[in-house]
């Protein structure tokens, strides 16, 4: 069972403020979540980031390699947003992150941060130690240090972008909890893309992990035991894999694709 089982919206604001300026937030119905796996499609601009922020934002979720949602600027219309959200939860938890892609360079740059700062400090008392024990006096920050590594790796930043990005999801989602993700295509190639469905379908299973992911991918939402909720003309409504434009574009141009290109 979803541990958030259904977002609304109450008492909006009359302001001409963004969000609530979208028609998808002005005559927002209630989303249902039946199933751990849900998808949100759309085109650009249809309000599926806008909704997953918000409900990342009001979740008190931590943020993948930025700011905390509370300091984060671009989230400055989700913070908005959230205070109109109301959620319904079968369970209370805090386990979870949100992220989209972009994030990940953030989180790269800050783990190397902290495997710089405590080198530095490895270094720095190795060249000033004068006496007892400097295997004592290093081995907590080696350890800490240590950890990293195992964790992330030696050198995240020299690993391909989506071999990376998928080890990341997999230090990461480690329990039962909420995780929003914002096209996490963008940084994967279609082999990588397999491999985070894979992993998808294993925490959704095994330890009732939620997922809430949008998408344009159709590589991605051809998971079976998803739901797919697309956004369009300021509605949300579910709709079959086969239904969705991006399976039936993709489709027609890799059955013909020189259709395709004399028509561009």
């Amino acid at each position: 069972m979803p541990l958030l089982s259904s977002v609304s919206l109450r008492n909006l604001p009359e302001t001409e403020e963004f969000p609530f300026t979208l028609p998808l937030i002005k005559e927002l119905e209630p989303i249902i979540f039946n199933k751990n796996i849900t998808f949100f499609v759309g085109e650009n601009g249809a309000g599926k980031s806008t909704i997953l922020e918000g409900i990342a934002t009001k979740l008190n979720l931590p943020l993948a390699g930025t700011a905390s949602s509370e300091l984060d600027p671009a989230l400055e219309s989700a913070r908005r947003l959230a205070q109109y959200l109301s959620l319904r939860q079968t369970t209370k938890t805090t386990q979870g992150f949100f992220t989209r892609a972009e994030d990940f360079i953030g989180f790269v740059k800050s783990i190397q941060r902290q495997i710089a700062e405590l080198s530095f400090e490895i270094k720095e008392i190795e060249e000033t130690w004068t006496g007892g024990d400097i295997n004592l006096a290093t081995k907590y920050i080696k350890a800490e240090r240590q950890e990293l590594f195992n964790r992330y790796g030696k050198d995240l930043d020299a690993m391909s972008h989506g071999e990376g990005f998928l080890k990341f999801f997999l230090s990461r989602i480690t329990g039962k909890g909420i995780y929003l993700i914002d096209e996490p295509e963008a940084a994967l190639s279609p082999t990588r893309q397999l491999s985070l469905i894979s992993l998808i379908r294993s925490k959704a299973k095994d330890v009732d992990a939620q997922f809430i992911i949008a998408t344009h991918s159709p590589i991605i939402l051809s998971i079976p035991e998803a739901e797919i909720l697309e956004f369009k003309e300021g509605k949300i409504n579910p709709i079959s894999y086969h239904e969705t434009e991006h399976y039936q574009i993709t489709k027609a141009f890799l059955d013909n694709p020189e259709v395709f290109l004399r028509e561009l």
